[in-house]
C-alpha cells in the first residue's frame, strides 16, 4: 500500500483538544474502526487490538509540548478476506450566513 500521511496543525482551545481526545478515545474504545478528522475532512482507519503507545513531554524555556502516538503493525492479511480500503470522506461545509 502506498504511504499516506495526513498532518494538521491548528490552534484550539483547552476544551477543543479535550472534546477531540475524549470522541478519539471512545472510538477506540468501541470498535477497531475509527473515523478521524480535521476541517471538515475525515477518514477511517482499522486499529489493531494491540497498539504501542508513546508518550513524550518537552518541556524548554516557555514552551511546552506534549506528544502522543498510537501506533500498530497489519497483521498478516487472510486472502478469503476482502482488504478494506481506506478512503478519505468529505463532509458537507456549514452554509455561509448572509448579512442583514
Amino acid at each position: 500500500m502506498p504511504k499516506l500521511e495526513i498532518k494538521r496543525m491548528s490552534e484550539l482551545s483547552r476544551k477543543e483538544v479535550s472534546d477531540r481526545l475524549i470522541a478519539l478515545g471512545r472510538a477506540l474504545a468501541g470498535d477497531s474502526e475509527v473515523e478521524l478528522g480535521s476541517d471538515g475532512d475525515s477518514i477511517t482507519i482499522l486499529v489493531a487490538d494491540q497498539v504501542q503507545w508513546e508518550l513524550e513531554i518537552e518541556v524548554e524555556g516557555d514552551k511546552t509540548e506534549i506528544e502522543i502516538e498510537i501506533s500498530w503493525r497489519d497483521g498478516p492479511s487472510d486472502e478469503s478476506e476482502a482488504a478494506v480500503p481506506v478512503k478519505p470522506v468529505r463532509r458537507a461545509r456549514p452554509r455561509k450566513s448572509t448579512a442583514k
